[in-house]
């Protein structure tokens, strides 16, 4: 391209050089000249933005090595001002349509298991980078001592409201109930034994057998009741029960202050950083095996989410 340009100025220069300034040929010398100082003009233009033409200094030339800086300044401040505000990015963002089109795009189940597939790796070292002692410098030197500084009552009563809310507890609940039921049925003999050691010296063995027999009778059907009705007073009792235990951790001061008084109790113990790093320690196992078989729960679940 340099080449065809420097040839096109020596034929304008030829022809300048060959024609008469007068009659007819006058129009095409003067095209030839006018030719010569437009491309003299357009090549020390654009050579004096980036160095000094044929090296010699002459002012207002290599304009860029020496404002290079200010340049940046002002093509910064001319991005930042025109495209990077908030209310600009944001308008280009909706009007792009990107979250729609992500979310269209990962709503694919391919693609969705395609992007947990490649997170997979990424995610599992990062449980391997998270070591125990790592986690317990962390808890220790920032994640609990934030904790214990922070006002927790208020928080856990929103918390605790919006689980009842929901009815999340409930599961917990029923599995409480199941597992007793489940204890009573199979091991009669254990209350037969905390009745009996209370039992009076004086009593008969055969009543102490018939109130034994109707002590877990009854234990077993009201657990059974409370099994098998969602409405039992029971249940509804524990609702009442965390509820009021919403209500005081948000709005009464006493509450809060006992929460306070065992949040730092239990937050700032030397042992609580250990606990911190041996329960992820234990959890970054689970998480490592359950994410080391692409088609196992937790990919499968994930994509799902996704």
């Amino acid at each position: 391209m340099q080449a065809v340009a420097t040839g096109l100025l020596l034929l304008a220069a030829v022809v300048f050089l060959l024609t008469p300034d007068d009659g007819a040929w006058g129009y095409v010398h003067a095209a030839a000249e006018a030719s010569m100082v437009g491309a003299v003009a357009d090549w020390f233009a654009v050579t004096a933005l980036f160095r000094h033409p044929l090296g010699v200094p002459v002012p207002h030339t290599a304009i860029i090595p020496r404002r290079k800086d200010d340049i940046g300044r002002a093509l910064e401040d001319f991005v930042a001002t025109n495209f990077l505000t908030g209310p600009t990015a944001r308008d280009r963002w909706v009007r792009a349509g990107v979250s729609a089109r992500a979310a269209r795009w990962v709503g694919r189940e391919e693609n969705a298991r395609s992007v947990v597939t490649e997170l997979l790796p990424a995610a599992r070292r990062a449980l391997a980078a998270a070591d125990r002692r790592t986690v317990a410098e962390v808890a220790g030197e920032h994640l609990l001592p934030r904790l214990a500084r922070e006002p927790l009552a208020p928080l856990a009563g929103r918390w605790l409201e919006e689980v009842l809310r929901t009815g999340a507890h409930r599961r917990l609940v029923d599995l409480v109930v199941d597992e007793a039921v489940d204890w009573l049925t199979a091991h009669p003999e254990r209350v037969q034994f905390i009745v009996r050691t209370r039992a009076p010296w004086w009593s008969p063995q055969w009543v102490d057998d018939a109130v034994v027999e109707r002590i877990h009778a009854e234990l077993l059907g009201w657990a059974r009741d409370v099994q098998r009705q969602p409405d039992h007073r029971v249940r509804a009792s524990v609702d009442d029960l965390l509820g009021d235990l919403a209500r005081d951790l948000q709005h009464d001061p006493g509450t809060a202050e006992a929460m306070a008084r065992l949040q730092e109790r239990v937050l700032t113990d030397p042992s609580a950083a250990t606990t911190v790093a041996e329960l992820w320690e234990g959890l970054a196992v689970v998480l490592d095996e359950a994410l080391a078989d692409p088609d196992g729960v937790l990919p499968r679940r994930a994509a799902t989410a996704l």
